[in-house]
């Protein structure tokens, strides 16, 4: 997760330098205790988002690590209301700086676990409108062809990324992998020869991804759930 300083200038950067966890570090000031520039209340609208994001990573981390089944719901709940609460911030964000495109990102990754495909899309596109090589917003976006089968459309994000950021193509690329599984068990309304065609293709990706994979190191401060 990156917070935004409220001198933050949004200018465009590199696929490395967010592959490598740079960026600008969060205000002390909440939304109400900003001046009333736009800019500034849209970062700190932003950053109130990032710190509900950060509520929801550790409810998703404890609702994977709890084996207790009646404790699920509540995990749950708390995992989801995060998420809307972050979304709301974004949204706020977004309605200060239109242009902020690290917030239409931070929207679609919340609507998108909370399995609002079609709206995550739409937050996505509008990310990368504003700036095309925002890697967060390419990798997430991915993740929602997933989620509704766009599988070539998957495959051809993973293939942008394996060019210009391997940190999140190696993130994308276990996705499609855990894919793959989830659907040999329930195959969710995807035929038996788009599967295989998919599986067979991501076999053949494991060889070379494997040689050439980033280190799990790298993957320090970005978010992969």
């Amino acid at each position: 997760m990156k917070f935004l300083a409220t001198s933050l200038a949004l200018a465009l950067f590199t696929f490395a330098a967010f592959a490598s966890g740079s960026g600008p570090s969060s205000p002390s000031m909440s939304p109400s205790a900003q001046p009333q520039d736009p800019h500034a209340q849209a970062v700190a609208y932003y950053n109130s988002g990032e710190r509900q994001l950060e509520k929801a990573t550790k409810a998703n981390a404890d609702l994977k690590a709890n084996a207790d089944p009646s404790k699920a719901d509540g995990l749950r709940s708390r995992l989801n209301k995060s998420l809307e609460n972050a979304a709301a911030d974004f949204n706020r964000a977004i309605k200060s700086e239109e242009t902020l495109y690290q917030a239409h990102s931070e929207l679609g990754f919340c609507l998108r676990k909370l399995g609002r495909f079609d709206e995550s899309l739409q937050a996505y596109d509008k990310a990368l409108k504003i700036e095309p090589r925002w890697a967060p917003a390419i990798e997430y976006r991915a993740e929602a062809y997933l989620g509704l089968n766009r599988l070539d459309d998957a495959k051809a994000a993973y293939t942008t990324l394996f060019d210009g950021d391997r940190v999140r193509a190696d993130i994308l690329f276990d996705a499609m992998k855990q894919w793959v599984v989830e659907h040999r068990v329930n195959a969710n309304g995807v035929d038996t020869a788009q599967l295989d065609a998919f599986a067979k293709w991501v076999d053949a990706r494991t060889a070379i991804h494997a040689q050439t994979a980033a280190t799990t190191a790298s993957r320090d401060g970005i978010r992969s759930w």
